[in-house]
């Protein structure tokens, strides 16, 4: 096989070109070609300083890997226009940089970052089907163990119950509160009002796990999104499970509906001030 000038070797695909699967990026400059789906990109910003870090992405290939892309502000304005949620693309030339310990939302340990001389177009006709998405799910004991962390984002499907402006979600553990935030927030608002039902099964991406009032809460970020009942197949899943056992639709921790804790506005700016948050 052969190997390109910077000694990294890619890998035979169903094309008659040759790419790099997902799996096999390492850290370094790669002189070659990948192709991948892009489930979904958001802006990353840093909450001090207010300032644009880069364009954050998801992205899955055709052996269902998944990996995490950056694009980095000066490069946003060159790619955006061509970026489409959901769209196949094929990209030469990246630089395989290591993942930040803070905030994952794919196990891999590189990240896709665009180069200088990265070129990005859309895959039209590709004979080799591409996942549309791919969902990272843990357990309750998960979430608690990396509660106010600076780590993984997982995601969570369970059965929503909505209290007096709280948002619970029961999974088949403990329950837990859910709080949605800016444009996440909106387009869950939007998205729910559309349902001539009520939708009750709910899966939110990439949640940040919080203590807040001493109950585990699930906070979304600018890279989270909700599906709803039969959106996707975890949440056809789980609304089939759910049909199987009635008894969990009734079944509310009422010490997490109703335990409140007072805070003064200076404890809730103090709280916004903190990078974590």
């Amino acid at each position: 096989m052969a190997t390109k000038p910077n000694g990294k070797s890619p890998v035979s695909s169903d094309y008659d070109e040759k790419v790099m699967f997902f799996r096999d990026v390492s850290l370094g400059p790669h002189e070659t070609q990948m192709r991948f789906r892009l489930i979904h990109y958001w802006e990353a910003w840093n909450p001090l300083k207010k300032t644009l870090i880069g364009l954050e992405m998801f992205l899955i290939d055709e052996q269902g890997t998944v990996i995490q892309g950056f694009i980095s502000p000066g490069r946003i304005e060159k790619y955006l226009p061509k970026m489409k949620r959901g769209s196949v693309y094929k990209l030469n030339n990246f630089y395989g940089s290591i993942s930040k310990s803070i905030f994952w939302v794919a196990d891999h340990t590189a990240t896709v970052s665009f180069s200088w001389n990265s070129e990005l177009s859309v895959l039209q006709d590709s004979p080799t089907p591409f996942d549309e998405n791919s969902f990272r799910f843990h357990s309750y004991e998960d979430f608690q163990a990396n509660c106010d962390l600076k780590g993984d984002f997982y995601d969570v499907v369970g059965h929503m119950k909505l209290f007096n402006g709280q948002s619970l979600i029961e999974t088949p553990g403990p329950v837990m509160k859910l709080y949605l935030w800016d444009q996440t927030a909106g387009d869950f608002c939007k998205k729910f009002k559309s349902y001539e039902n009520t939708p009750t099964v709910f899966l939110v991406t990439t949640v940040n796990t919080k203590s807040l009032g001493g109950t585990l809460a699930l906070i979304s970020m600018s890279s989270s999104r909700v599906f709803m009942d039969y959106d996707v197949q975890p949440t056809i899943d789980y609304f089939a499970w759910l049909g199987s056992n009635p008894e969990i639709a009734g079944k509310v921790n009422a010490e997490v509906v109703t335990k409140r804790k007072p805070l003064t506005i200076g404890e809730i700016f103090s709280y916004f001030k903190h990078e974590y948050a």
